[in-house]
């Protein structure tokens, strides 16, 4: 999902790009379809520059394996594609577009020496590998799935953080980390002990330069809360190795969904989310915790739906405990340190059914729904407190697909943001786009009609590329085309 910043005012979010003036007519522009397989249609969009746009295609029963990285020109016709991570002992970690190449980050397993090698390979615009592959660090063991290896790198920041663990436990007590700087040197390195006494997992990580901050996720709690688990914000910070943490919650509320980043204007990280009550699955309101890395102040605050938003969200309900099966999708941060969360109404469901093959004889199966639903967009000012809301009406049932198709991009443009999903209503399929400006004021219109393509959207795959620019890959039954969209 995109990284972005908004600019605002006092009390109303307001985008602004240098006073550049855009009208919100849209340039389409298709690719000639790339044949996959049925499975490989995870499609993530590395970046894109002079040399043209980079696309990452995955298959979705083996992400870590026989890689294809593609290049495409500005006008979408394909140019080349290359296979990586494809040797036995290769497991695929990370891409990185940077201003020289693209830098791929695997493991290795060494069976002789019984260790995993964290790896570099330099790949050229052209997708030639070039000089030699770098061992970054090692350990021991030949597992790199085990060892839980994550490489993070923001948009925003230069560097480059990786975390990983060698304990064996189901959940690990301790993780070790390695910061890189612009030249991939290594920086700082450590570890990291969460505790051996809670069931502790990290869900999300973000860094600036000098520290790290984690969002862990504690399992322990079943018997007290209802959710079953409860969050904490860990932060590292790489001088000392010393490690402090927050509860996301206290005597009355629990956090339930949230994301964590790094707002680099206002030099914050931020963890915004949803919450409920401690009983109850159902979610009450929004939570915002900061740490001004500039004055060391850290804050929390737990916010309560008004009425309207409630009802407005879940109807008119004879007893309304809150907005059922809502989390949190998107959060983006406003000029002013204030920030935009959107919310996907989502659950899931299982039926056990039979039918009957040609012998008449009963076939017991299981269909899985998927249900996407409504959004909610927030607009939260440095106060924590709430400037706008904005409800999306959609509405997205599917059995058996993963959802695949269902769910929404979301594109932050210079005066408006915008979302991107398809339109099942009625098995219409159309590519729609709701758009909500600086008041959170709604316009819906259709981007693409069914009957012009032939295959299903993935707006969930899509990516953000420029300030007015975002991909949708589409799976058709001759194979995936990107459609890129100029406002």
């Amino acid at each position: 999902m995109p990284f972005n910043k908004m600019k605002t005012g006092i009390a109303i979010t307001i985008f602004v790009l240098g006073g550049l003036s855009l009208s919100f007519g849209q340039k389409l522009q298709w690719s000639m379809p790339q044949k996959v397989s049925q499975r490989a249609f995870i499609t993530e969009c590395l970046g894109s520059n002079a040399s043209g746009l980079f696309i990452i295609k995955k298959n979705s029963r083996n992400q870590d394996r026989d890689i294809m990285l593609e290049r495409y020109s500005s006008d979408m016709h394909h140019i080349i594609n290359k296979v990586i991570a494809g040797h036995r002992n290769e497991y695929y970690l990370n891409l990185i577009l940077d201003t020289g190449g693209i830098r791929m980050f695997y493991a290795q397993i060494d069976f002789e020496k019984k260790r995993v090698n964290v790896r570099l390979r330099n790949i050229n615009f052209n997708l030639v590998e070039y000089g030699k592959d770098t061992t970054l660090f090692s350990f021991s063991g030949t597992n790199p799935a085990a060892a839980l290896i994550s490489v993070y790198k923001l948009k925003m920041s230069p560097y480059v953080f990786i975390t990983y663990t060698v304990d064996p436990a189901e959940f690990p007590a301790s993780y070790n980390y390695v910061m890189l700087d612009e030249n991939y040197a290594r920086i700082y390195g450590g570890s990291i002990n969460l505790g051996a006494q809670n069931h502790l997992t990290i869900e999300q990580a973000t860094f600036t330069h000098n520290q790290a901050a984690f969002l862990v996720r504690d399992d322990a709690g079943t018997k007290v809360l209802k959710q079953g688990y409860r969050f904490f914000v860990y932060q590292l910070k790489f001088s000392d190795s010393s490690l402090a943490r927050a509860a996301l919650f206290n005597d009355n509320y629990t956090v339930t969904e949230g994301i964590l980043k790094t707002d680099f204007k206002n030099n914050n990280i931020v963890f915004a989310g949803l919450f409920a009550n401690l009983d109850s699955s159902y979610v009450k309101g929004y939570c915002v915790f900061k740490d001004n890395l500039t004055t060391g102040t850290e804050t929390i605050d737990f916010k309560p739906f008004p009425a309207d938003i409630v009802s407005e969200m879940e109807g008119r309900r004879i007893k309304i405990q809150g907005i059922f099966n809502l989390r949190a999708g998107d959060l983006d941060f406003r000029a002013d340190g204030g920030v935009i969360l959107s919310n996907e109404e989502y659950q899931e469901t299982h039926e056990s059914v039979s039918d009957f093959n040609a012998y008449g004889v009963a076939q017991p199966s299981v269909r899985n729904y998927y249900y996407y639903e409504n959004l909610l967009v927030l607009s939260i000012n440095p106060n924590s407190n709430l400037d706008w809301h904005t409800v999306l009406r959609k509405d997205q049932v599917s059995v058996n697909d993963n959802g695949t198709f269902s769910s929404y991009l979301l594109a932050v443009m210079p005066d408006r943001l915008v979302y991107v999903y398809n339109d099942l209503t009625r098995k219409n399929w159309n590519l729609s786009v709701a758009k909500i400006d600086e008041k959170g004021q709604i316009e819906n219109e259709i981007l693409v009609k069914p009957q012009n393509f032939d295959g299903r959207m993935i707006p969930q795959y899509g990516y953000q590329i420029s300030y007015n620019q975002f991909i949708v890959p589409e799976l058709t039954p001759r194979g995936i085309i990107i459609l890129k969209v100029t406002y």
